[in-house]
């Protein structure tokens, strides 16, 4: 009996030890948005790397819709229970910093990680902190069918975007085969809109002498031009796929994608999507058009690693992110969603030396991205509704700008 004893209090030991052991583990949570291109694969894959190079922590990858990520971590911090890490649109920083959700990241991560990041991706340092590692950066340009420009006996991509409606009509062939795509429908991001306004000269915000943003000027000569033409193509010219409003800027990647438009303003990620499936056709690539007379602007995004403040294994976060951001998982995650890499180790690669990424590095100069203000996820809808409005031919572009322009001052001055 006394040897039973002892095996069942060995086996207790044993258990306690055990249990101890597993409740030990650090859990680390962390909110990936689903980029176009990246795989299942890919992030089970590098979660399942990290568990076993790590066995006292315990990772759990929650991959989000992009277009879901921000009002569920809204949801997340106004419940007291944030992930440790998410991947964050770098424009909403400035609005966690506000709720004091925001933990500064760069104290936890090593000398060594941060020397080698491209200095110009580092769009989330404020007042020299920086708050969030960049994930991804990349500037949009312009996709054409090279195949449908040479039948017709167009040369190359046009310039400004007076010449690209001109292309548009020339290949327009409704309803097969459409000249141009178009994203009428809200989404998380207000690109379409951007690449014609700032190709115009314009801007969201007047900007004060010391940088800081002013009244909003969406509504000026430069924005109602912008959104006036973005109208014509869809209503007067009719170059565009119908129905614009029920389209985001995936399902208008998707038409480009299966051969029906000829032309389409997009990222680095299309190009990623057209290989994954198997695009037959040929595609090319130019610089995103400017209106005539006025200068070239490229809309560059960064996106960010952003770590919560309520996190509770912040070291053991960070040294997932030491972990995310060896060159192997790098190179792979750039390659599958298609941006040019944040690291420098990276970017010298054979693979990023390609024509696509000869034309996002000639984009870069006179790019420019988001504001960084607070209040821009709710500017950014109400932007949207505008844009819906003109399509619809509910309110002229001036009106439904006016209206739009005059909202976000009254959310901003609150």
């Amino acid at each position: 009996m006394k040897k039973i004893g002892v095996v069942v209090m060995a086996l207790l030991i044993v258990l306690i030890l055990f249990g101890t052991a597993v409740s030990a583990k650090k859990t680390v949570t962390f909110f990936l948005a689903l980029y176009d291109g990246l795989t299942p694969e890919y992030y089970q894959d590098l979660n399942r790397a990290f568990n076993k190079a790590n066995p006292d922590i315990d990772l759990k990858i929650v991959p989000v819709d992009w277009n879901k990520l921000h009002d569920k971590l809204v949801v997340s911090i106004a419940g007291g229970r944030p992930p440790d890490l998410s991947v964050i649109g770098t424009r909403w920083l400035l609005e966690f910093l506000k709720v004091g959700a925001v933990e500064p990241i760069e104290k936890y991560l090593s000398k060594k990680l941060l020397d080698n990041i491209e200095p110009g991706a580092m769009e989330a340092r404020i007042n020299n902190i920086l708050y969030a590692l960049p994930v991804a950066i990349g500037p949009r340009f312009l996709y054409y069918r090279t195949d449908v420009f040479q039948k017709y006996g167009i040369a190359g991509p046009p310039d400004t975007f007076e010449e690209m409606l001109a292309d548009a009509q020339k290949i327009n062939n409704p309803p097969n085969f459409y000249g141009v795509g178009m994203s009428g429908k809200k989404y998380t991001e207000l690109t379409e809109f951007a690449y014609y306004l700032l190709g115009n000269d314009g801007y969201f915000f007047k900007i004060n002498p010391d940088g800081s943003y002013g009244k909003c000027r969406i509504n000026d000569e430069a924005g109602v031009g912008a959104l006036t033409f973005m109208n014509d193509l869809v209503n007067k010219y009719k170059v565009t796929e119908p129905g614009v409003t029920a389209y985001t800027r995936d399902e208008v990647q998707d038409l480009f994608v299966s051969g029906k438009l000829g032309i389409m303003l997009s990222g680095a990620f299309t190009e990623s999507i057209l290989k994954q499936r198997g695009a037959t056709f040929k595609w090319g690539y130019g610089l995103i058009p400017h209106f005539a007379g006025k200068h070239r602007h490229a809309l560059v995004i960064t996106d960010s690693i952003m770590m919560f403040k309520a996190s509770k294994n912040k070291k053991a976060a960070a040294k997932f992110l030491e972990f995310f951001y060896q060159d192997k998982w790098r190179f792979e995650f750039d390659k599958l969603v298609g941006f040019p890499p944040v690291l420098k180790s990276v970017g010298k690669l054979p693979y990023f030396q390609a024509p696509i990424y000869k034309v996002m590095v000639e984009s870069m100069p006179g790019a420019k991205g988001w504001p960084l203000i607070p209040e821009w996820a709710e500017c950014n809808d109400i932007i949207w509704d505008a844009i819906g409005a003109t399509f619809l031919g509910q309110k002229t572009p001036k009106q439904a700008l006016d209206e739009a322009a005059a909202k976000i001052d009254r959310i901003r001055e609150e």
